[in-house]
C-alpha cells in the first residue's frame, strides 16, 4: 500500500524509499544526558507544551509559537532547534533541503524577533537547524547535541512528510533529546507533518485509492496508532496518548478522515475512544500536559471532535461506511474565550464548564412521493441514485400511458450551460436504460407548464450554481408543480444545487472552488443563507459535500439560522424520501450537523467558534430524521 501525502513545497523527497530499520542505539539516554551542561532553560515547572500548527508558514501562525515559546523561556535569549525530518533523506537532495530548511529557520527566527520582548530577552531570538535528515543522522548524537544543551527553549519540526519524520526520528537519541527537553519545560511543536507527529497515534495520509471524497470508508484513510514504541509507525514518543491531530483541517476537507479515526479508536481502545482535533493551515493551539487545550490563534479556527456521547460505530455495506451519531462537535477559535478539558471532555468558556445539551431528534423527513435529494454528480452511469430514479420512474409508465421523463434546468450561468448540463442526465438516464420521452426545460426561457408536469413519469431538476437559484426559489409555480408531482406519487430526483433549494433555508452563495474557499467558509461573515422552496422543512441541505470540502457551510448555515439542521449530501449519493422515512442511497453518506443547542461565538481573526455542535454521520442504508 502506497501512501499518498500533501508534500511542502520546496523540499525533494522520495515516497518510494527503502525500509529503515531500527537498530540498536549506539549509546543510552543516560550516557547522553550525562554530558549535558545543567539544566535547560526552559521553566522546568512549565506545563509539558505541544503546538500544533496546521500547515503553512504564515507570519501570524509563527509568531503565535514564537509567544508560546517565550512563556516559558528563561535567560537572555529565546533558543530554537528546527527538525527538517520530514524534508527527504535521498542522499543527491541533501545540500537542496538543508539549504531550504535553513532558509525556513531564518523565517521562524525572524517572526520569533518580530514579537519578543526585548526588555525581558535582551538577546533577542536564536535559531539553530539541526541536520536531522537521515536515521543515520539522527543515530549520531552529535547532531542533536544542541537540543540538549542547556539555553534550548523551543524545538519546531518542519512541514513534509510525517512517516518519514518518524522513520528517521524513533528510538534514536534525537528523540530522546527532544524527549528530555520537552518533559523540561521546553515547548514543541510544528507545522503540517510537525503537526501530525505531535500526537502518538499519529495520521499517515491516504491510500492509493483515498481521498478526503471517501475518507469516511474505514480503509480509505491510513493511521498508525503508535501503541508499540519500539515501532516507527507512530508519532513522536513523548506525543499526546490523548488525541490524533490532523492538519489542513478545513482547507483540504479532512473532517471524514479524523472523524473514521475517532470511530476506530472507540473500537480499538472502547469507551470514548480519542479526542480529534483538526488544526486548520495557519492556525495553532496549544495541548498542555496531555490536558488541556487551550489558547488557539492564528488564522482561523481548530475543530474538536468528542465521542463520549456517540453510539457505537459500525461500518456499513461492501464500502465499509462509517455509522456514527452524537458526535459532539467544538469549535474553537482565537481570542472566543474557550478552552478544553481533554481528560473530562468538557468545554469551557472563560473557565467555567458548559454543560452538555440535551440530545434532541432530528426533524422527521418527510415526502407523500418518493423524493431523492441528490448530492450532486449523479449524472453519469456509475450512479446508484439515478438508477433508483430511473427503475421508479420505469414503473410509474405502466398503465398510465406516462412515458416521459421532465429535466428542469436551473441555475446555470446561461441557456448553453444549462442545455449542457441537462444533456448528461439525459444521457445518464439513457445509460441507466431509460427508454421513453425527455423533455428539457430551462427555467427562465422555457414555460413549466402543469400539463407537462402531470403527464410525466419522472422529474428530474438539476442545478448549476447555488447563487443563482434565487428566480427558482421565488418562482410560485416551481414550488407548486413539484408539490403536486409529489402528491401524486410522480418520482421526482434533484441533484447539486436543485437540491439545496429543496429545504427551508439554503446557502446563496456562489460554488466554492478552491481550498482558500474551504476555509473562509469557517467565517462568521462567510455563509449567507436564503428562504428556500420549502418542500424539504427543518433543513438547510448542502450537496457535493465531501467533494467540494463544504463543512464550513454546515456550521455557517447552523450558524445563521440555529433552529434549523444542516444536511450535507456526499456526491453520488442522494437521501430518499418516501412518506415518512428518508434513506441515505448511493455510494457515500450524508453528515447533519445540529447547533440550535450550541453556543455561538467569533474569534478576534473572525472566526465561528461554537460549543456543542451535534454531527451525525449516515451510511448507505440508515434512516436519517
Amino acid at each position: 500500500m502506497t501512501v499518498t501525502v500533501a508534500l511542502e513545497a520546496g523540499p525533494k523527497m522520495r515516497l518510494r524509499r527503502a525500509a529503515l530499520t531500527l537498530t540498536a542505539l549506539p549509546v543510552t539516554l543516560a550516557l547522553c544526558l550525562a554530558a549535558a551542561p545543567g539544566a535547560l532553560a526552559a521553566d522546568p515547572d512549565a506545563p509539558e507544551t505541544l503546538v500544533p500548527i496546521g500547515g503553512g508558514y504564515s507570519g501570524v501562525s509563527l509568531e503565535g509559537f514564537a509567544l508560546e515559546v517565550a512563556d516559558q523561556a528563561t535567560g537572555d535569549t529565546i533558543d530554537l532547534v528546527v527538525v527538517p525530518s520530514s524534508y527527504g533523506d535521498a542522499p543527491e537532495d541533501r545540500a537542496e533541503n538543508l539549504a531550504l530548511a535553513q532558509q525556513r529557520a531564518d523565517q521562524i527566527e525572524r517572526a520569533c524577533e518580530a514579537v519578543v520582548d526585548s526588555a525581558a530577552f535582551p538577546g533577542g531570538c536564536v535559531s539553530t537547524l539541526v541536520p536531522l535528515l537521515t536515521r543515520a543522522d539522527a543515530l549520531d548524537p552529535a547532531n542533536s547535541d544542541v537540543i540538549r544543551q542547556a539555553g534550548t527553549d523551543g524545538i519546531y519540526v518542519l512541514g513534509g512528510d510525517q512517516v518519514l519524520a518518524m522513520q528517521v526520528l524513533a528510538n534514536t537519541p534525537a528523540e530522546e533529546a527532544m524527549e528530555h527537553a520537552f518533559t523540561n519545560g521546553v515547548v514543541v511543536g510544528g507545522t503540517s507533518a510537525g503537526n501530525a507527529v505531535d500526537s502518538r497515534s499519529m495520521g499517515a495520509g491516504y491510500p492509493d485509492a483515498g481521498y478526503p471524497w471517501n475518507a469516511l470508508e474505514r480503509d480509505m484513510s491510513l493511521i498508525s496508532w503508535g501503541d508499540d514504541l519500539a515501532s516507527d509507525e507512530r508519532g513522536l514518543s513523548f506525543g499526546s496518548k490523548r488525541v490524533i491531530l490532523d492538519q489542513h483541517f478545513y482547507e483540504r476537507g479532512r473532517f471524514g478522515r479524523l472523524v473514521s479515526w475517532v470511530g476506530q479508536s472507540m473500537e480499538r481502545y472502547g469507551g470514548n475512544g480519542k479526542l480529534g482535533v483538526g488544526v486548520d493551515w495557519g492556525t495553532a493551539v496549544a495541548i498542555e500536559d496531555d490536558a488541556r487545550l487551550t489558547r488557539p490563534f492564528g488564522a482561523s479556527s481548530t475543530a474538536v471532535l468528542d465521542a463520549s456521547q456517540a453510539t457505537t460505530p459500525r461500518w456499513v455495506g461492501p464500502r465499509q461506511t462509517l455509522s456514527l451519531q452524537g458526535l459532539l462537535t467544538h469549535l474553537m477559535a482565537p481570542g472566543a474565550g474557550m478552552t478544553y478539558d481533554i481528560v473530562t471532555r468538557s468545554a469551557m468558556l472563560d473557565g467555567a464548564v458548559v454543560a452538555v445539551p440535551q440530545r434532541q431528534a432530528l426533524p422527521t423527513l418527510s415526502s407523500k412521493g418518493a423524493l431523492w435529494l441528490g448530492g450532486g454528480d449523479n449524472a453519469g452511469a456509475d450512479s446508484a441514485v439515478l438508477e433508483e430514479f430511473v427503475s421508479a420512474a420505469q414503473t410509474g409508465t405502466r398503465g398510465k400511458g406516462k412515458e416521459t421523463v421532465l429535466v428542469l434546468a436551473t441555475g446555470y450561468v446561461d441557456s448553453a450551460a444549462a442545455e449542457e448540463g441537462a444533456g448528461e442526465y439525459v444521457d445518464g438516464l439513457r445509460a441507466h436504460g431509460w427508454t421513453g420521452g425527455v423533455q428539457i426545460i430551462i427555467h427562465g426561457i422555457d414555460a413549466l407548464r402543469a400539463a407537462d408536469v402531470a403527464r410525466a413519469s419522472g422529474i428530474l431538476v438539476v442545478g448549476g450554481d447555488q447563487s443563482l437559484m434565487g428566480e427558482e426559489v421565488v418562482d410560485a409555480t416551481v414550488r407548486k408543480e413539484l408539490s403536486k408531482a409529489l402528491n401524486r406519487g410522480t418520482a421526482v430526483m434533484t441533484d447539486g444545487a436543485a437540491t439545496a433549494i429543496m429545504g427551508e433555508r439554503y446557502v446563496s452563495d456562489a460554488d466554492p472552488t478552491t481550498a482558500d474557499d474551504a476555509i473562509e467558509m469557517f467565517r462568521t461573515d462567510a455563509v449567507g443563507t436564503a428562504a428556500g422552496l420549502g418542500l424539504v422543512p427543518g433543513y438547510a441541505v448542502e450537496p457535493t459535500l465531501t467533494y467540494d470540502y463544504r463543512w464550513g457551510r454546515l456550521y455557517g448555515a447552523a450558524h445563521a439560522d440555529p433552529g434549523i439542521v444542516s444536511l450535507g449530501i456526499s456526491e453520488l449519493t442522494a437521501v430518499r424520501l418516501q412518506r415518512d422515512r428518508a434513506t441515505v442511497v448511493g455510494q457515500r453518506s450524508a453528515v447533519a450537523v445540529d447547533g440550535s443547542e450550541a453556543t455561538w461565538l467569533e474569534g478576534r481573526n473572525g472566526a465561528l467558534g461554537a460549543v456543542n455542535v451535534w454531527m451525525d454521520v449516515f451510511a448507505v442504508g440508515d434512516q436519517v430524521g
